[in-house]
């Protein structure tokens, strides 16, 4: 059409063809090319030109020319007294590590701000945490958060912005990322102003799941969204101050894949046994009212399709003398569809959800369990190299474990004598290990015995003053000028 329009107008005016045509026929060619494409290939196309045009303009474009300014001071460079910014994306009144974390730093001397999209439903209907003295919280608009559904989801422009709002005259010690969706702004911030960059691996993300419309399920990252995902990691493993993530496995394999051999820091999610709860609980079973001789196995934590809590339900219906207690998050979500398991199980009186607790408060309200359970899907290594705080705190809270079979949990509880494995998408096996710590009160009462030495072997005061140590060990601006 726009061909025959052309020469239409080159019979009527040459002239103004002559100007016309120069500008039109790059759009002809894009027409035409996009004739070849399916409609499929065409709305990928438009996306991806959609997401490079939103990544050059506004916060996002703020983000991305940081990031890349050949002229800014450089990570590191200016460096100066004890002020660390976190910048998370995270639901903090149920975030154990983020808050470990800001409490540690906070006990060695540091000035912690958290900066983090407000994420109560809805926004503004909870009151700011308070974490005591020494950390700062500031929730920033919801919006901040929305880069997250974006593909690769790492362009956090709006909490670029915020970072850079609260910096003051002076230049910070060191900018936080927690996770990979908040490293590129973190890094970004710490080349504008010459701080540190310090990058928290919670995840692994491009070895993570993500939601499959077409599937209706989590599946791992298709090659083409893992490679751009890959490339961040590798880009801040390559400029970080410092690396840090939650277990062996998946820092050898991060500093081997896609770091050129840099270390990655370990820093376990243990709870503080120092920790002082918001309040007094009775054990678990006077909590819900059940018989001190009930045997009751305790899943604490999140819930919702990427927990495989599905299959330690069907397990209830082999293991006739165990009730299961879940609490967590989202069960007024999620809840309905775990009671109709039950139901169809056999053993809906077995099954009672309740509602979480905060992160300070987890050890203490789970004391009185017989076990705690833990499980994740075998979709990607990030599940199955994982290393969850709830191993620790059931641990701390004088529980035997159950834990699927992954090789993270599995040396945990092996290595301390604390419980046992299962295979984690099946019932009898579930069951199995349910009905030994039923069937053999001595081995489970043995386990419970050394979660004491385990917790002492741990050494969970000692994990954390790691990280503290990790940020006494960053060179300041003033070092380096004294030494040249």
């Amino acid at each position: 059409m726009i061909t025959k329009l052309l020469h239409a107008a080159a019979r009527w005016s040459p002239g103004l063809a002559a100007q016309v045509k120069p500008a039109l026929l790059p759009i002809i060619a894009a027409a035409s090319r996009l004739a070849q494409f399916s409609p499929r290939d065409f709305m990928l196309m438009h996306w991806q030109l959609a997401r490079q045009l939103s990544s050059k303009t506004g916060a996002a474009g703020r983000l991305t020319r940081a990031a890349a300014q050949a002229s800014a001071p450089g990570i590191g460079a200016r460096a100066i007294g004890n002020r660390i910014i976190m910048l998370v994306v995270s639901d903090l009144w149920n975030d154990p590590r983020v808050e470990r974390e800001a409490l540690a730093l906070a006990r060695a001397g540091y000035l912690v701000e958290v900066l983090c999209p407000d994420l109560a439903n809805p926004e503004g209907s909870k009151p700011v945490p308070e974490w005591g003295e020494g950390i700062t919280i500031r929730l920033i608009p919801r919006e901040a958060a929305s880069f997250c559904v974006e593909r690769p989801g790492f362009i956090a422009g709006h909490m670029f912005d915020a970072a850079m709002k609260v910096i003051g005259p002076k230049p910070p010690l060191a900018f936080h990322g927690h996770d990979l969706n908040t490293c590129l702004a973190a890094l970004a911030a710490a080349r504008l102003t010459g701080a540190h960059f310090v990058a928290d691996f919670h995840e692994w993300t491009s070895e993570n799941v993500h939601w499959d419309p077409a599937s209706q399920a989590w599946q791992p990252y298709p090659e083409d969204w893992k490679a751009e995902l890959q490339a961040l990691e590798a880009r801040v493993l390559r400029e970080a101050s410092a690396v840090i993530t939650v277990c062996d496995s998946i820092a050898e394999a991060l500093s081997s894949e896609l770091g050129a051999g840099r270390r990655v820091h370990v820093i376990r999610n243990i709870p503080t046994l120092s920790t002082v709860p918001t309040k007094d609980y009775p054990p678990l079973k006077a909590q819900l009212s059940l018989p001190e001789s009930q045997f009751v196995l305790l899943w604490q934590g999140g819930t919702g399709p990427t927990r495989l809590i599905e299959p330690i339900i069907r397990a209830l219906e082999f293991a006739p003398n165990c009730v299961l207690v879940i609490r967590g998050p989202s069960l007024d979500i999620f809840g309905d569809a775990y009671r109709a398991v039950a139901a169809t199980a056999g053993s809906a009186d077995r099954l009672i959800l309740i509602d979480p607790v905060t992160s300070r408060d987890v050890v203490v309200a789970a004391r009185g369990a017989d076990a705690g359970i833990w499980t994740l899907p075998n979709l990607c290594r990030n599940f199955t190299y994982a290393l969850p705080n709830k191993i620790f705190e059931y641990t701390a809270s004088n529980l035997a474990l159950l834990v699927a079979d992954y090789p993270e949990a599995r040396r945990v509880v092996d290595t301390h004598s604390i419980g046992l494995t299962f295979e984690p998408y099946e019932p009898l096996s579930i069951a199995a290990a349910i009905n030994r710590l039923i069937n053999e009160p001595g081995l489970a009462e043995s386990f419970r015995a050394n979660t004491f030495a385990a917790l002492k072997s741990i050494d969970a005061e000692g994990e954390w003053q790691k990280l503290a140590a990790l940020y006494d060990a960053l060179p300041r601006a003033l070092q380096a000028e004294s030494r040249s």
